[in-house]
């Protein structure tokens, strides 16, 4: 029997068996071990049992009741003695019944197997002459009672092979000594190979990725095994031993306690205890090695874990973590479709990415203020705790991850979100300072598409954004030398006191000078305050807000109905667009779609409003094509917002849709370049072809202000020829 002990953790009995230093390969595919854990498992009460190694190994939930079962199974087999006859000894029952119970405890399955086809398919008690009679019917009935009692006729298929058992029904947990979080080695039996692909991580290895689907069920997999887990156990113990310095170790001062600076001090800390272990055990460590060891010990100390790699894979927008965690993976949505996991974390790791997201956040994440709402800008991300007594079992996340860059209309259009004639729709109406706002349920691109739309402001205007939660890439779009202010309230989710009211704040916002208006969300009492503004004038120039809602009478019975503007105020809205999360087919995958572009008609309200006759579709999404299409409100210029703006501007209707036109082109074109560059789709040019467009406009005007689109797009699409040729 191995070497183990017995101990208490989270209130289970665990076993703990020492595989460090056995020269056995700590696996139940090994049959040496297999037999040592059994006969402990047939021995001791176990809730969980933890194979100690530089790799540790994990069975608990079905893996370790299966896994029980066996050993008891096997452990009545070994011990059953039946009181034979003299001359027994030569009879073949007997000498078969042996030798399926010499194997019980090294291969119980094949044992079980054995004894099946031993016993035969008879139903009712044998019955033979003579001596033997009684004998052979006696043991007939106990085996028979072993296998009842185990349970393992609905376990173990006759077809499977006892490998199949071990390395699949039975698979561990497993992780590398010096953390927590707990992967699956291998993808389940009935996984189907989809594609592969490496995210890359600064400073370190890349993480592989494979996807899967499942045949036995409705589901894919997103499985990685990262390269920590295929570190030799030499580098491992080096690693735990880093850790283990790290809790006797005491800072000469406090700045590694500041969040900017944690994982620089923890990469210095262990460059300088790894060079220091791998010398004194003469193991040689090159530098390229270092700086990955030392990466890897920071990611897992000072930073956020396995987690950092998902918010790094820009194919990734939503990351869930349920409680309790022990017992359910990580689950994903990649590319608008949802994915299971191989990976698990554990209690600790929960703890540490609370403490994380409290001092990231400045925020208090405890059972007195049991909901945390924060962004992480570090990782694009937004994320959503909550904990007890919200949640009875544990702490749980929910993190949505927002792209790296920002996005465009022509990235937009790229993904089929919307069509180029909607692209060149909106991008009209954002320069015709129109008030738009983006409505759809969660996860359907409202705030991708409220990014996007900020690009086609013009740079002279001013922007002000208000946010509870940082989404906007403000950072990347001030880099890009648009002149933009964010202002942050007080979260939803937050208590009194914990931040600047969202009414208070924009109203501030307001007095703050002539600027376009961004709102990342309209849900409260400020919303009163904005469509007061609008409805005289007071707001500035372009407003652009998110709402949810999936219809336009559900935008319209939102502002009007529940947060209780007066139904002339919003007369001030001049289009609502509707987002969704589209199965296409009725599949499994979601695709983002605009599905709706609508105008609010101004004219002919009465006392008592109804939602169905305010709004005139301009675009609706057909959903047999796929596509968003125009209506006879674009297509004959009929459209009310359409005519306003050429009014604004001095145009003809004709010359409005062909400013569309021209503008759906110029997105078009980026489209078809940005197939094989896809930095022609990010904003940088982006801003640089919206630039040209207003320059090239400016110059083509004649003599009575009028510019002439054809010869706008002859020299648009000759300059971005040479544009793409430079980036």
């Amino acid at each position: 029997m191995c070497n183990y002990s017995a101990g208490k953790e989270g209130g289970r009995r665990v076993i703990f068996i020492d595989c460090e230093n056995c020269k056995n390969s700590s696996s139940l595919i090994d049959e040496n071990c297999r037999q040592g854990i059994l006969k402990i498992l047939a021995k001791e009460h176990a809730e969980r049992v933890v194979l100690n190694h530089p790799f540790v190994k994990v069975f608990e939930g079905k893996a370790l009741k299966f896994l029980k079962n066996l050993a008891s199974f096997a452990d009545e087999l070994s011990n059953l003695n039946i009181k034979y006859n003299d001359g027994c000894e030569e009879c073949e029952t007997k000498k078969k019944f042996d030798e399926i119970k010499d194997i019980a405890f090294n291969d119980p399955i094949k044992a079980y197997k054995k004894l099946k086809k031993f016993l035969g398919k008879r139903k009712k008690p044998v019955i033979l002459e003579g001596k033997c009679g009684e004998c052979v019917k006696l043991l007939y009935e106990n085996l028979k009672e072993i296998i009842w009692r185990n349970s393992l006729e609905r376990k173990i298929d006759d077809s499977k092979d006892s490998s199949f058992y071990y390395m699949y029904e039975l698979q561990p947990y497993v992780r590398p000594i010096f953390f927590d979080t707990y992967i699956h080695l291998t993808p389940p039996p009935d996984a189907i190979f989809i594609k592969k692909y490496e995210v890359k991580r600064k400073g370190g290895r890349a993480l592989q990725v494979a996807l899967y689907s499942l045949a036995s069920r409705p589901e894919k997999m997103y499985f990685v095994i990262p390269p920590e887990y295929n570190l030799p156990s030499e580098e491992l113990k080096i690693l735990q031993k880093v850790k283990e310095n790290l809790a006797k170790h005491r800072p000469k001062d406090t700045s590694f306690m500041e969040p900017e600076n944690a994982r620089d001090y923890f990469m210095k800390f262990a460059k300088d205890k790894i060079r220091e272990i791998a010398e004194e055990e003469g193991i040689h460590i090159d530098m390229e090695k270092l700086d990955s060891l030392a990466d890897i010990f920071a990611k897992y100390t000072a930073g956020l874990g396995l987690l950092e790699d998902l918010l790094l894979d820009k194919n990734i927008q939503d990351i869930y973590i349920n409680a309790p965690v022990a017992n359910n993976p990580l689950h994903i949505v990649w590319q608008g479709e949802e994915y299971t996991t191989n990976i698990y974390f554990s209690e600790k790791d929960v703890e540490a990415l609370s403490t994380r997201f409290r001092s990231l956040s400045g925020r208090p994440f405890s059972e007195a203020s049991p909901i945390l709402d924060m962004g992480l800008e570090e990782y694009s991300s937004r994320i959503a705790a909550i904990s007890a007594p919200l949640t009875p079992k544990g702490v749980a996340f929910a993190i949505r991850r927002h792209a790296i860059t920002p996005w465009t209309l022509p990235k937009l259009v790229y993904y089929e979100m919307l069509s180029p004639l909607a692209a060149g729709l909106l991008s009209f109406f954002v320069d015709g300072q129109a008030t738009i706002l983006i409505a759809g349920s969660r996860g359907a691109g409202k705030t991708s598409l409220l990014s996007s739309l900020i690009l086609e402001i013009p740079q002279r205007f001013r922007i002000l954004t208000l946010e509870d939660t940082p989404e906007i890439p403000v950072d990347d779009l001030q880099a890009l030398g648009y002149k933009i202010q964010s202002l942050i309230t007080q979260p939803i989710t937050a208590g009194e006191g914990s931040g600047i009211e969202p009414a208070t704040a924009l109203r501030t916002a307001l007095r703050l000078g002539e600027s376009v208006l961004i709102l990342g969300e309209v849900r409260g009492e400020e919303t009163k305050v904005l469509f007061e503004a609008m409805r005289v004038g007071a707001a500035g120039n372009v407003v652009l807000g998110t709402i949810h809602g999936a219809t336009t009478r559900d935008v319209f019975e939102r502002i009007v109905y529940d947060i209780g503007v007066p139904a002339t105020s919003f007369k001030a809205t001049d289009i609502v667009v509707i987002a969704a999360p589209i199965r296409i087919g009725g599949g499994m995958e979601k695709k983002r779609r605009v599905v709706q572009i609508s105008e609010v008609i101004k004219a002919g309200w009465g006392k008592d409003v109804d939602p169905d006759k305010i709004f005139a579709d301009i675009m609706t999404y057909n959903t047999e094509k796929d596509v968003l299409e125009a209506t006879d409100l674009l297509d004959m210029g009929q459209s009310e917002i359409i005519g306003k703006i050429a009014k604004d501007w001095g145009i003809s209707i004709e010359e409005a849709l062909e400013n569309i036109s021209l503008r759906a082109k110029i997105k078009e074109e980026m489209v078809k370049y940005g197939k094989e560059n896809e930095a022609v789709l990010e904003a940088e040019a982006v801003r640089d072809a919206n630039n040209a467009y207003w320059m090239l406009l400016e110059e083509s005007k004649n003599e009575y202000g009028k510019p002439d689109y054809q010869e706008i797009w002859e020299k648009w699409k000759k300059w971005f020829k040479e544009y793409v040729k430079r980036i």
